[in-house]
């Protein structure tokens, strides 16, 4: 009977977490670049009950059946599919389109973004929305001001000069990255990114959310009557754990 609390228990556990997920998903359903979050759960290996001792069965023990010990997670991994691109007209507005990643200059080091809703600061260099240098492959960019142009591979002209050419770079193994916050991502295998060219820059076009709010919605909804199953169970179980524990009072 307290197996049954215990299974109970880590199945609402889980779709808490699991409800967590999707409500930061939904919250950046409006973040230009981010990349959506899904819970992986599974089982715990499941235990074969058998019948021993039992003076009615001779020799061999009799199987009843196996016996699962509720869920837990697996991992949590991040859906790096491409969100739709939008056109804004912004000069200081880029996407990727294809595979790969803006490189920022950040104080822990380069980290990677597809959000490219940038703009220049006052010293001329193009930044991201939380301050960090954009870099090309000389280093950061120095535009000078708002008018400039980029071409489709990344080359940055203004006033009729090229100021430089954008990073981007493409990982082999993206589920290799991690989220560090502000849309940043940073790889944990240490893999240096390599120079890609299937991709192009579009100026004046933002990449949008891959969340897909109706997905996320029917999902939520999911979970929440997982849960609620979960907690039905617990208090059955619970109110007949008290009546066992009343009708042994009375016994003795």
């Amino acid at each position: 009977m307290l197996r049954g609390l215990y299974t109970s228990a880590t199945g609402m556990a889980v779709q808490r977490l699991k409800m967590d997920v999707l409500t930061n998903n939904i919250v950046n359903a409006e973040t230009t670049g981010f990349k959506k979050d899904n819970l992986l759960s599974s089982t715990f290996e499941e235990v074969l009950l058998q019948r021993m001792n039992d003076p009615n069965i001779l020799r061999t023990a009799q199987e009843v059946g196996p016996y699962g010990f509720g869920t837990h997670i697996d991992q949590i991994y991040t859906v790096y599919s491409e969100g739709n691109l939008e056109e804004t007209g912004l000069k200081t507005d880029l996407a990727i389109s294809g595979g790969g990643y803006f490189v920022v200059q950040t104080p822990n080091g380069e980290r990677y973004t597809r959000a490219g809703n940038f703009s220049v600061n006052s010293q001329g260099y193009l930044q991201t929305g939380d301050g960090y240098l954009v870099l090309g492959e000389d280093g950061p960019l120095h535009i000078g001001g708002s008018e400039f142009s980029v071409d489709a591979k990344g080359s940055v002209v203004s006033d009729g000069i090229t100021r430089g050419v954008l990073r981007v770079a493409v990982f082999a193994r993206e589920e290799d990255l991690r989220k560090q916050g502000d849309n940043l991502y940073y790889s944990i295998s240490g893999e240096l990114p390599a120079a890609g060219e299937d991709y192009t820059i579009l100026q004046g076009y933002q990449e949008n959310s891959n969340v897909d709010m109706a997905e996320e919605v029917v999902n939520m909804m999911k979970v929440y009557r997982t849960y609620e199953a979960s907690q039905k169970i617990l208090t059955m179980t619970d109110e007949t754990l008290g009546l066992a524990v009343n009708e042994l009072g009375r016994l003795r």
